[in-house]
């Protein structure tokens, strides 16, 4: 039997077994992470994600893997254009207090919307099973380093005289990610655009009172 060339894959191109042609990863990840948004993790669907992404079932695994691992890229592409947010606003900003102030500002901004719908990360943080599994430590890790951040940014300004030197920092970048996990999730469960306005900016005045800065 004769074989065509049109039957021979080409060497290291292997069939994309039902892929779209014209396959945009992060297009597909923001459709993936609506559905997400809209029913969590648990309660989203294959056939759900399936219809969404405009994919089979068979192109979605072999895209993204299983349901679990789709979420973890999810997460990821979710959160890195609100790190990189961070970081701009902790280079420009031109103290410490002011760039905890644009932070807060920025969580208000994103908070109170006509209808809020919470922050992807924290929503998962209380929804997660296990907190051994893939997941919660990817969570974990999100939240690790957006507290980091806010670590390194009031160490810097302590060393410049921007805050009191008798502050620890780290209680106080625990402090501000808790005043804005809780806004996160206020806007997600209250819906209430003055609640979440009230909380950033007493969670701001306490920030500057426990900086030593009035």
């Amino acid at each position: 039997m004769n074989t065509t060339k049109k039957d021979v894959p080409a060497p290291g191109k292997p069939k994309s077994k039902g892929r779209p042609r014209h396959f945009d990863r992060d297009e597909a990840l923001n459709l993936a992470l609506q559905v997400f948004y809209e029913n969590g993790f648990e309660a989203t669907s294959i056939a759900q994600l399936s219809k969404a992404m405009k994919m089979k079932p068979p192109s979605l695994y072999n895209a993204f893997g299983d349901k679990e691992q789709l979420f973890i890229e999810v997460l990821e592409h979710y959160h890195q254009p609100y790190q990189e947010s961070v970081r701009q606003i902790f280079l420009t900003a031109a103290n410490a207090p002011e760039a905890i102030r644009q932070l807060m500002e920025k969580s208000k901004n994103l908070h109170t919307t006509d209808n809020p719908i919470g922050c992807l990360v924290v929503n998962s943080t209380v929804n997660v099973g296990s907190e051994d599994s893939p997941i919660a430590e990817k969570i974990k890790s999100l939240h690790d380093t957006t507290e980091q951040l806010i670590y390194q940014r009031l160490k810097e300004g302590q060393q410049k005289g921007e805050i009191s030197a008798s502050v620890k920092v780290t209680k106080l970048a625990r402090y501000v990610c808790g005043i804005l996990l809780g806004a996160a999730a206020l806007a997600r469960g209250q819906k209430s655009p003055a609640a979440v306005k009230d909380l950033l900016d007493q969670g701001y005045q306490g920030f500057l009172s426990l900086a030593g800065l009035t």
